[in-house]
């Protein structure tokens, strides 16, 4: 990394020499040296949210959690410059985002919208949905001018997922999840449409309507443009839609399939996000144990293989490649660093059991693997069948120098840990 890149210690840098003589809450990775805290030591438990649903403010000084601390549960605000914790709510609630200028999250329960001021902790309703709407939608995306929440509504969706947990009970395995019911998922019948909410006055319409049973999902709006977002015709990487991302005007209705050609089919992508600019989106092929970046302008993907053991040939623009097994450094989420010089990922259960990071800069034209580097071990969370499984979804300090993320490294509860972003 170049001398703007190199992390500065800041107030999380602060909060970790303050708990240093404490090994169950501040140390350095056997293995990396790099420091580790827990943000929220002293909490039953805590949790950030999906790893592209944003938690921080414009100004980079507050990051929302969820939490429980004894008889005080809510939704708490850590100051990124004082390290202090202040709670917000008494109350949680599903789908938060975090609206950066507006200083406020959004969030529903039940059938309502509620938006929560981070400075003063007022909480005001501004929509009511449709009933069962949110219940079974798919997280709030929102649009680049912050005047509109964006979500999927999936129809039967939690019913159908209820009625197969109940019809096989196995769940011995705690990473078992609805992967494993693949089949039946693929065969129900569904109402899909995406909706928009206006946060000033409420008003809630269907901007696209699916009518062809497909399951929506993971709106995201453009962060440059206020018009434009993405969503995804889910389905899982063994079953039949693949090539599953969507970018919908929100003005017309129009939706376009940017990633074109019979080939792409044969390989499924998963967990999309936009990259900071507007102008391209990220994703993972793990068919191909690759991250890609896609220029939306261009069209042309360019693809970052991530390593592991080598196994049959093929080729991909123009390229001979060695495919990779997917798993060996794959990560399920991933985060990308300013100019997209590095990538973050936080591990794949028991196969990769590490905060990872990808050095996208260092890239072989000829292989297009990059470097693995291995920042943190992550046993504690993939291994331990006592704890609760947590996926970690990883975010970036808005500074760049530190990673946060649910986890629970020491112990079973989940926690909120920051760990440093190493010079390089």
């Amino acid at each position: 990394m170049s001398a703007a890149d190199q992390p500065s210690s800041g107030s999380i840098g602060a909060i970790w020499q303050q708990h240093s003589n404490d090994p169950d809450v501040a140390w350095r990775d056997p293995t990396s040296h790099t420091r580790v805290v827990n943000l929220t030591s002293g909490f039953d438990s805590a949790s950030v949210f999906y790893f592209h649903q944003n938690i921080f403010t414009a100004d980079g000084d507050l990051m929302l959690f969820s939490g429980k601390r004894g008889k005080d549960q809510g939704y708490f605000a850590l100051s990124l410059r004082t390290g202090e914790i202040r709670q917000l709510t008494q109350q949680t609630g599903a789908h938060l985002v975090v609206l950066p200028h507006r200083r406020s999250a959004a969030f529903d329960r039940g059938d309502d919208i509620f938006l929560l001021n981070l400075d003063t902790g007022e909480t005001r309703k501004i929509a009511t949905v449709p009933h069962g709407r949110l219940e079974q939608g798919a997280g709030f995306g929102f649009t680049a001018d912050e005047s509109k929440l964006l979500f999927a509504y999936c129809d039967q969706l939690a019913e159908e997922h209820a009625a197969l947990v109940k019809a096989k009970p196995v769940m011995e395995d705690p990473h078992l999840r609805r992967v494993d019911w693949v089949a039946a998922y693929e065969h129900m019948q569904r109402h899909n449409a995406i909706y928009s909410v206006d946060i000033d006055s409420g008003k809630v319409a269907v901007v696209f309507q699916d009518n062809d049973n497909n399951w929506l999902g993971h709106v995201q709006g453009s962060p440059t443009n206020p018009n434009q977002a993405l969503f995804i015709h889910e389905g899982f990487v063994t079953v039949h839609i693949k090539n599953r991302l969507r970018l919908l005007d929100l003005k017309t209705a129009q939706v376009t399939m940017p990633r074109t050609g019979a080939a792409l089919e044969a390989e499924g992508i998963t967990h999309e996000f936009w990259d900071r600019d507007g102008e391209s989106v990220w994703y993972d092929i793990s068919s191909a144990g690759a991250l890609a970046h896609l220029d939306l302008k261009t069209g042309v993907e360019t693809r970052y293989s991530y390593g592991g053991e080598k196994v049959a040939g093929a080729s991909y623009g123009g390229a001979t490649v060695a495919p990779l097994d997917r798993s060996n450094n794959r990560s399920i989420h991933y985060a990308i660093g300013p100019g997209g010089k590095w990538a973050v990922g936080d591990g794949f259960q028991h196969t990769n059991p590490w905060l990872c990071i990808y050095r996208l800069d260092q890239r072989n034209p000829q292989t297009l693997e990059v470097p693995v580097v291995r920042i943190c071990d992550f046993s504690g969370t993939y291994e331990n069948p006592k704890a609760e499984y947590i996926e970690p979804n990883p975010h970036l300090t808005p500074d760049f120098h530190w990673i946060v993320l649910t986890v629970h490294l020491k112990g079973t509860a989940n926690n909120v840990y920051a760990v440093e972003i190493p010079s390089q």
